[in-house]
């Protein structure tokens, strides 16, 4: 062959090469961008340009699968295989999705087929163990993790596959063994002191856990998954100090791990602190704004600071969200409860009733509202559907006795509690504590000689004729909440409050 032909030859060979790395730099640059249909597009027209290209067949195959033609790709991919069968990334990605779409046999024989046309790749056979492990052929799984670590002794995941195995059986002694024999090849390991700390922990060896992670923060101080993990066990025993700092600096490594932020949430709502809750929700929300669940948090929140439009608002959002989730709703439905808005609170309760019918839990609520509103036969049938679909014992009990005084109520009578004591400066002492915020139910406790003290001082549904006279008068000329004046009868002197 000529020198002329070979330079021809040679360039024709370089200008393919350009033009296939243009297709792959076209695909990956519409990827990027979040073009998925495009990128799509793109991988065809590669594959129809190089139809023997490996890495044409793997792109269409990851396009392929981003927009749920999963047949499609499984054909692209078992395509790379045929085209390279060297190529251990086109038996890994075939094995993967064979295995998400419930094909586990083909998946492991796929894998098998790759481990004998690649020298026995340790990260096929390391692939192949995990297959097996989740499909439950655990000693299968043992198995293939020790021939990856006899071909790759650095194969650290093969130690941490065969720890958790062992953990999952029990056996936390061969699971700290194999951590152990990954750790004398890397010693200070991160990843596997981790995994130490979690097998100790379930083991029930808490010191032994702390210092495993302990000595995985010494080994990687800025490495925020060992943090993170760290935090979750410190939590999960209890050391909510220790997790707080964990998750504290988990959060200042990588500000996106939102379900850190999630639990450092919480733990600030545990211990009160609602300013710092605040803040790890509303960056969760800044992140993902239809964190419906974080969104609703958020609304206690700001219910709690005394910021009711604030917490409408995410009440709100809530509902919009997730419209079948019927909690928002009785959440924002409370609030107008709160304001005195009660016609809106029912307006939200029919809603949250369009959503499910046989919440008893909203008819309950129905019935509330309409009792505030004095609208008794509402309220009675309100309470009945509350009965009809409920089997909880706490909520029959208070239905029952809501609607128990409903029929007091419209039999005319009320209901009050007292203070009686036995001299009247001692009544005039009482009522001017109450009159400036003081607790009745306590100091009917703590003062009252009567009967009723032990109960607050509630004496019950009565009607006219039942008592003694000068205490019936005043019990019926107040509004509900009122204090009378201090009032003498034969038992003593009383302080009385209408409660119904």
């Amino acid at each position: 062959m000529s020198k002329v032909m070979v330079s021809v030859l040679c360039l024709l060979v370089l200008s393919q090469e350009v033009y296939a790395r243009e297709f792959s730099g076209e695909v990956e640059d519409l990827f990027r961008r979040g073009k998925i249909d495009s990128a799509l597009a793109a991988s065809q027209a590669f594959v129809v340009a190089f139809p023997d290209s490996a890495e044409a067949h793997g792109y269409l195959g990851t396009m392929y699968t981003e927009v749920g033609r999963l047949e499609d790709a499984l054909a692209a991919f078992d395509r790379v295989t045929q085209l390279n069968p060297s190529q251990v990334d086109g038996y890994r990605n075939l094995a993967l999705l064979q295995a998400k779409v419930g094909k586990v046999d083909e998946a492991i024989e796929t894998l098998t087929r790759g481990v004998g046309a690649t020298a026995e790749s340790p990260a096929l056979i390391l692939e192949r163990a995990l297959i097996k492990g989740n499909a439950g052929q655990i000693e299968a799984a043992k198995a293939d993790f020790e021939r990856a670590i006899k071909k790759a002794p650095k194969t650290l995941d093969a130690y941490h596959g065969l720890a958790m195995l062992w953990t999952a059986s029990g056996d936390f002694d061969r699971a700290l063994e194999s951590i152990d024999r990954g750790l004398a090849i890397a010693p200070g390991n991160p990843e596997l002191l981790v995994n130490r700390g979690g097998v100790l922990h379930s083991q029930g060896q808490i010191p032994g856990a702390f210092t495993a992670y302990r000595a995985a923060l010494d080994s990687a101080p800025e490495d925020a998954k060992v943090y993170r993990a760290f935090g979750f066990m410190a939590a999960e025993v209890g050391s909510l100090v220790v997790a707080e700092a964990a998750w504290s600096e988990s959060v200042r490594l990588n500000p996106s791990d939102l379900e850190v932020r999630n639990a450092l949430g919480q733990l600030y709502i545990s211990k009160g602190d609602g300013k710092r809750a605040l803040a790890q929700l509303e960056a969760i929300v800044a992140e993902e704004p239809r964190a419906a669940l974080t969104r609703h948090k958020l609304g206690f929140l700001y219910r709690s600071k005394g910021e009711p439009a604030r917490s409408k608002q995410e009440f709100r959002a809530c509902i919009q969200i997730e419209p079948g989730w019927t909690e928002p709703y009785k959440s924002l439905a409370m609030l107008h409860v709160e304001e005195g808005y009660l016609d809106s609170a029912l307006a939200v309760y029919n809603a949250a009733l369009g959503v499910d019918s046989t919440d008893a839990t909203i008819h309950n609520n129905v019935g509330y509202v309409y009792s505030m509103a004095k609208k008794w036969t509402d309220a009675k049938r309100a309470y009945a559907n509350a009965l009809l679909f409920t089997s909880d014992a706490e909520m029959l009990r208070d239905v029952q006795k809501n609607l128990s005084i409903i029929e007091a109520i419209e039999a005319g009578k009320v209901q009050v509690r007292h203070i009686v004591v036995r001299t009247e400066a001692k009544a005039r002492e009482l009522l001017s504590q109450l009159n400036g915020g003081s607790d009745f139910v306590e100091l009917a406790r703590a003062h009252s000689i009567d009967a009723s003290a032990k109960e607050g001082g509630n004496l019950g549904f009565f009607e006219k004729g039942d008592l003694q006279p000068d205490f019936e008068a005043a019990a019926f000329s107040l509004e509900v909440g009122d204090l009378s004046d201090v009032i003498l009868t034969p038992v003593g002197y009383h302080i009385i409050q209408r409660t119904n």
